[in-house]
């Protein structure tokens, strides 16, 4: 009987799964930077020791209506905002910039375009752990309460705003570097 593995595969003996799995050169033509390929690509050599945090952006336009909505809401009398962790006036792209810049780590190189941060080993677990952080902000909580329409009952389709990547030494492929939660701004 023969075996087929159209989602799955087999790596270091774990299961993968392909979802977790894309390549780099769809991600940077999804954000529109392109150009960075080979910059990423020479960096993705030192993954193991200077490991790179990629986004693969999604759903920010959606977010930040919401985020417009909420804000709405609050000024036409309802529940008022908390203060907002990321300090902005909101654009699809100084939304993508500020988000970015909240997880950065202050030592770090800057940032590749909105599209990838540089970082240490130690940085980059400190940048998922701030990303984390930032998903329970009571900001960001009551614009996802807030939310969009959505035909999906409970999951706002606003939501994720990002995935997060880490690139494979040498390969133009990319993993997932966080665990999917409900409810998240990272896929």
């Amino acid at each position: 009987m023969e075996t087929h593995f159209d989602s799955i595969s087999l790596r270091d003996g774990e299961v993968t799964s392909a979802i977790d799995i894309v390549l780099l050169t769809d991600v940077l033509k999804k954000n529109g930077e392109e150009h960075l390929y080979e910059t990423i690509m020479e960096l993705s050599v030192h993954v193991e020791e200077a490991p790179l945090v990629i986004f693969g952006w999604q759903n920010v336009e959606a977010f930040v209506q919401a985020i417009e909505a909420a804000r709405t809401e609050a000024d036409a009398g309802g529940e008022p905002l908390p203060d907002d962790p990321l300090k902005l006036l909101v654009t699809v792209q100084n939304f993508k910039e500020a988000l970015l810049e909240y997880a950065r780590i202050s030592e770090a190189p800057v940032r590749l375009d909105t599209t990838c941060l540089l970082c240490s080993l130690a940085q980059s677990m400190q940048v998922t752990a701030e990303l984390r952080t930032l998903d329970l902000d009571p900001w960001i909580q009551r614009i996802i309460a807030v939310g969009v329409p959505n035909t999906l009952v409970g999951v706002p389709n606003a939501l994720p705003v990002a995935c997060v990547y880490v690139p494979r030494p040498r390969f133009n492929t990319l993993d997932r570097a966080s665990r999917q939660y409900p409810n998240s701004l990272w896929g």
